[in-house]
């Protein structure tokens, strides 16, 4: 592998390499594999779920990102900030601990850039995670997962009501960590998914719920 290839390049990079032809990288791109880190948590069973990759061209491109040294976020706002759909999270609860499964990301937003006076800039976001990889699960196994100007916090947390009571477990979020991503199969549903998602009205918070079968 080329030493100036690393984990946060575009898988395209692989092509300049000579390791895989356009063909593939605009395969491995459109099935969920963007970057060459995206490759680094797959295995050769991910791949092969791409159309046209197979086994024997899955393990050689395992082989060919091998060398290639992990960057991994180790910041838990930026995990949030650039998890895109169909990415497992690891969560750990401030105050639930054991409390969270990994989760697929279902449904994801573009992050909000904040400018404060002095010129400085801040980015808010909010993604729907679920315990169900294809997005399919019911009210208790899906949430969103919102990081906020000082803390990330799950919202619509899998409970009946929110409890008012002091005591309470909060549902603020310690860490967060990449952990692998869906089968293609699966990012194919999720971007089916994210694609209605995208076209409802501008405000209309029913929109979900109608597709969950909640509403007449």
């Amino acid at each position: 592998m080329m030493p100036e290839v690393t984990a946060t390049d575009h898988v395209h990079e692989l092509v300049d390499a000579g390791e895989i032809s356009a063909a593939i990288a605009d395969r491995l791109d459109d099935n969920g594999f963007e970057t060459i880190a995206d490759l680094l948590i797959a295995d050769q069973e991910d791949l092969e779920d791409v159309p046209y990759v197979g086994a024997y061209r899955a393990a050689d491109i395992l082989a060919a990102v091998g060398d290639v040294e992990p960057e991994p976020l180790v910041d838990s706002r930026e995990v949030v900030l650039e998890a895109t759909l169909g990415e497992k999270l690891d969560l750990t609860m401030a105050e639930r601990p054991g409390y969270m499964q990994p989760r697929a990301v279902v449904e994801t937003e573009e992050p909000t850039v904040w400018e404060t006076p002095d010129g400085d800039t801040w980015r808010t976001r909010r993604i729907r995670i679920s315990l169900k990889m294809d997005g399919n699960g019911a009210d208790h196994e899906e949430c969103d997962l919102v990081v906020g100007a000082d803390e990330i916090r799950i919202e619509d947390p899998p409970v009946k009501r929110v409890s008012h009571q002091p005591d309470v477990p909060s549902w603020e979020v310690e860490s967060v960590g990449a952990a692998g991503r869906v089968s293609t199969s699966v990012h194919v549903q999720l971007q089916g998914r994210q694609e209605q998602t995208n076209t409802k009205p501008e405000g209309d918070d029913t929109w979900r719920k109608f597709h969950r079968g909640e509403t007449a």
